[in-house]
């Protein structure tokens, strides 16, 4: 990174804070969740998360799971356990670290950190925490955890296909966001077909204009 070089928001919450990839061993840029199980706003990320990755990869196991069922301002929301997950793609590499379970219990992985992500970007360990491939970041989720409320996994991804549905745009939308982040930094790369949509085209041209 140049030493004039200065953090900007670029949409949503995501600030791009780096010129610099990540540098991984297989050579794919990677997408790093940080949660933790009781979160109701990691609760609402991963499901964003989820989705746009789905653009570059497949789901092999996706377990579903809840938020904490007390102490927080929304209650077991219905969630995706990624941490747990099985990811594979030829673009991307994932990784997914939980700092606790939704009961409140910690979780000691510091060790499934390779890269020192967690050290180097997010010391205090807020949660959630989405990086991309060391150039952008986002602290906090997209949208609100309020619209799960009430809802199982099923209604959820009901909702994901409902273009009237208020859940489902603001869970494509963040999504949406996460792709055209990771289309940025597969740009010099083999791009998947969905790079080339207009819409995460727009979102480009945006990232490209900062």
């Amino acid at each position: 990174m140049s030493s004039d070089f200065r953090a900007k928001k670029i949409f949503g919450k995501f600030m791009h804070v780096s010129d610099i990839p990540l540098g991984t061993k297989s050579g794919k840029p990677l997408v790093f969740f940080l949660g933790a199980g009781f979160c109701p706003f990691c609760a609402a990320e991963r499901w964003s998360v989820a989705e746009a990755l789905k653009n570059f990869g497949s789901w092999q196991r996706l377990p579903e799971d809840y938020s904490a069922e007390r102490d927080e301002k929304y209650l077991n929301l219905p969630t995706l356990n990624l941490a747990t997950a099985l990811y594979s793609s030829e673009f991307i590499e994932f990784l997914s670290i939980e700092t606790a379970d939704r009961n409140f219990n910690p979780i000691e992985n510091a060790n499934d950190d390779p890269y020192g992500l967690i050290e180097n970007h997010n010391p205090d360990q807020i949660v959630p925490f989405t990086l991309v491939d060391g150039q952008f970041m986002q602290a906090g989720t997209g949208y609100s955890p309020k619209l799960l409320e009430g809802l199982n996994h099923m209604k959820v991804r009901e909702q994901i296909l409902d273009p009237q549905s208020a859940l489902g745009s603001s869970i494509k939308t963040e999504a949406n966001f996460i792709t055209a982040l990771i289309c940025f930094v597969l740009r010099n790369t083999m791009i998947p077909s969905t790079c080339n949509e207009d819409h995460i085209k727009v979102l480009l041209d945006q990232i490209l204009a900062k």
